[in-house]
């Protein structure tokens, strides 16, 4: 049975405005150090650049934080830190990045050879929870994997909870741009924005990705 993501880290990264095409660069070298089962305990890991911003992202899962811990001490995060002076306008903020991940849908449909394994776009999605309202957004994105599973075109879907916080997240990958409007008209979205005054404090911060690469365990 596959292993199923428990935990992660989604670390942005804000590029210095001459330095765009330079973290790109780098985030493809980072795909080249995550390949070849480098990390067996990574169990997915996606580099993303956030639309029409100079902003770049890496997310990644694991199921324990043993393989957390292996990944924050290897070559990609060394690669990072040692770059992070240069290419970016801020310090990568990795002890921020860690979640948990309350439900994920993984069924890739790609071909294992694709840099991109098959997906090109995806939404990165946070909300701010009221301070009473904790448990109940919690729960509604733990109710809506059933919704995400009847959904042909969303093959890749986590909900995720920053802990000690009140802000969680939904992040999710798409073959097509097609497939993404799919799911932003779909039940869920639907759902959760019935719910935005009720369980949180402001409208849901949506922003569409480009994916540049992933690697799948």
């Amino acid at each position: 049975m596959p292993a199923e993501p428990k935990i992660g880290l989604l670390v942005p990264l804000h590029a210095k405005p001459d330095q765009i095409g330079a973290v790109a660069d780098f985030l493809n070298v980072g795909y080249s150090l995550m390949t070849g089962n480098q990390e067996p305990e990574t169990l997915q890991w996606f580099a993303v650049k956030y639309e029409n911003q100079p902003v770049y992202a890496i997310f990644d899962t694991f199921e324990a934080e043993s393989g957390r811990k292996a990944h924050i001490d290897g070559k990609v995060a060394d690669a990072l830190r040692a770059n992070a002076s240069a290419l970016l306008a801020q310090s990568p903020d990795i002890a921020g990045g860690h979640l948990d991940v309350l439900a994920s849908k993984v069924k890739p449909q790609g071909p294992e050879s694709d840099v991109k394994k098959g997906l090109t776009c995806g939404l990165r999605v946070l909300l701010k929870a009221k301070t009473s309202k904790v448990s109940q957004v919690r729960d509604f994105l733990k109710s809506a994997l059933p919704l995400v599973e009847a959904e042909q075109e969303t093959p890749l879907w986590y909900a995720i909870e920053f802990p000690g916080t009140n802000v969680f997240g939904i992040l999710d990958f798409f073959a097509t741009p097609g497939g993404l409007d799919l799911h932003l008209e779909g039940e869920v979205a639907k759902a959760l924005f019935a719910k935005v005054d009720e369980l949180l404090e402001g409208p849901p911060d949506v922003v569409k990705t480009e994916v540049l690469g992933v690697t799948l365990l």
